[in-house]
């Protein structure tokens, strides 16, 4: 079986994220941090946006221009959250490398057998699978909290709401999933901040008067 260039390129984005994620590092924060946590938090965010958005927005009159928007504001917060996140503890950026590698690695997994069993799904399906699961794997707790509030709310509405169908059930758990990733992003950034207060030393200053 020949393997396509855009497996092979999903191969090396793998191997350099875990790479990355193997390199020394520290608590606090460091330029290769912000530059990098920005970068990762503006792809898992427009991926993760662009994701969550194409079942809800499909049902509105905007549809591709629906998924765009979210798209770019889900970017620009993942952007903002991850470069202070890399300013404040470079340990998290690497961390969050770490779950993109091991999100790429599953999600091309799931790629190659899907390609078996679904017709027309070819190695580029394949790749874009691996790249999802990459956004998702670096915020994967955040993802996974989501995906499991948006399955119990999408199945509540419909068993309650005959004109909701499972397509719908199905989006909002998908919705779930991409906010709670995101959110993930903006939660770590604010623990990492508030860490970073409390490790701050306190000076006492007084004077003894004889």
């Amino acid at each position: 079986m020949r393997i396509s260039n855009s497996l092979r390129a999903t191969a090396a984005l793998a191997a350099t994220l875990l790479l990355a994620a193997t390199s020394t590092h520290a608590q606090e924060g460091s330029d290769w941090a912000r530059v990098g946590g920005g970068a990762l938090g503006l792809y898992s965010g427009a991926a993760l946006g662009t994701v969550g958005s194409l079942i809800p927005c499909s049902q509105t009159y905007a549809g591709a221009r629906c998924v765009r928007g979210i798209g770019v504001v889900s970017g620009l917060v993942g952007l903002t959250a991850g470069f202070y996140l890399g300013d404040l503890d470079e340990d998290a950026v690497v961390d969050a490398y770490r779950g993109a590698g091991y999100g790429l690695l599953i999600g091309s997994a799931a790629g190659v057998v899907l390609k078996e069993v679904v017709e027309r799904y070819n190695w580029a399906d394949v790749a874009a699978t691996g790249l999802v699961g990459a956004a998702i794997g670096s915020s994967a707790k955040g993802a996974a909290i989501g995906f499991a509030a948006g399955s119990v709310v999408g199945l509540g509405l419909f068993w309650a709401i005959p004109s909701f169908e499972m397509p719908n059930a199905v989006g909002v758990a998908v919705m779930g999933m991409a906010l709670g990733g995101i959110s993930s992003w903006v939660v770590r950034s604010f623990e990492a901040d508030q860490a970073s207060l409390t490790a701050q030393p306190v000076v006492l200053s007084y004077r003894i008067a004889m």
